[in-house]
């Protein structure tokens, strides 16, 4: 029997497509997938270095058997929620059948490179297709239906910032790990341990999954929960999440587990209500990088001179 799925697509904004993601992801069992158009080209089609700037594609699958219509409703109630707050376009629907669910996102998960020597190759796409230069760090990965392809602007951020700021032996806490890009990324850093935590079940595997691909299995521990499965203190955290919720972890503790910290998934709207709710916390900041509306924040416990790696 071949299973078939509904596809729900919204065309959107790279600033809407993560809220669009984050309120429908409960309620859909194929996973979300985001899609960043090129402007010129109307396609995800571009060179490896770069930069897509056009619309996002936000894709979900929901399966096509007796719980269709409940599901659908609750993602129709999201939507209309968030659309409360932000105007958002309307979705539409067709039927994609398993055989052609597996593998059709694949089709636009292309080789990106991110930061300044960090190049993504999707794990289905040979070594020799992808263009490496000298001194590159290859990510292979499968992010699977777990969020995190390198795509989005505050991976990129975060990634530039593991290259400048991550020591060679030093241990990282990163806390909604996703697809593990930013983990496997820490640990060809040269970082001796890395925990990784997501609340999701699809994300633990995926992870766990990538550090094996990428050979770093031993250096990474990836479990399903948030930053408080571990009271160890880190070298060095990262949170790719949301503004609200690193807020809300930087008032129950989260500033305790650390000495340098990487805060993204942050509008630059958020920003200064990210960075007073770290100063409060305890920490000071020590740079700020922005790529086009989204920002991250490097912080520290104690003082120092902000020196890279």
């Amino acid at each position: 029997m071949n299973t078939s799925w509904l596809e729900l697509s919204i065309e959107t904004t790279p600033e809407l497509a993560e809220a669009i993601s984050e309120v429908i992801f409960p309620y859909v069992d194929g996973g979300v997938a985001l899609e960043q158009l090129n402007n010129d080209l109307r396609a995800v089609d571009r060179w490896e270095d770069e930069v897509s700037t056009g619309p996002v594609i936000v894709r979900a699958y929901l399966t096509q058997d007796a719980t269709l219509d409940e599901q659908r409703m609750k993602v129709e109630q999201a939507l209309a929620y968030l659309n409360l707050i932000q105007p958002i376009p309307k979705p539409t629907y067709k039927v994609v059948l398993q055989s052609d669910w597996a593998d059709a996102w694949k089709v636009n998960f292309k080789p990106l490179r991110i930061g300044k020597h960090v190049m993504i190759r999707p794990s289905w796409i040979d070594k020799a297709d992808v263009d490496f230069q000298p001194g590159d760090i290859e990510l292979a990965l499968d992010p699977g239906m777990a969020f995190g392809t390198g795509l989005h602007p505050t991976t990129q951020l975060c990634a530039a910032a593991l290259e400048d700021y991550l020591i060679a032996g030093s241990r990282v806490l990163d806390v909604g790990s996703g697809s593990a890009i930013l983990s496997v990324l820490a640990a060809k850093l040269g970082a001796s341990h890395v925990f990784g935590v997501d609340i999701e079940d699809e994300a633990v595997d995926a992870g766990r999954e990538n550090a094996r691909l990428n050979g770093v299995a031993e250096q990474i521990q990836i479990e399903k929960g948030s930053f408080d499965q571990t009271t160890e203190r880190y070298d060095l955290v990262v949170a790719n999440i949301l503004a609200g919720v690193i807020r809300t972890m930087l008032g129950n503790g989260l500033a305790e587990r650390g000495d340098r910290f990487i805060f993204s998934g942050i509008l630059d709207t958020q920003a200064e209500d990210v960075l007073k709710a770290a100063q409060t916390a305890g920490l000071h900041l020590i740079e700020q990088k922005q790529m086009l509306d989204w920002v991250c924040l490097i912080c520290a416990r104690r003082e120092d001179d902000g020196a890279t790696r």
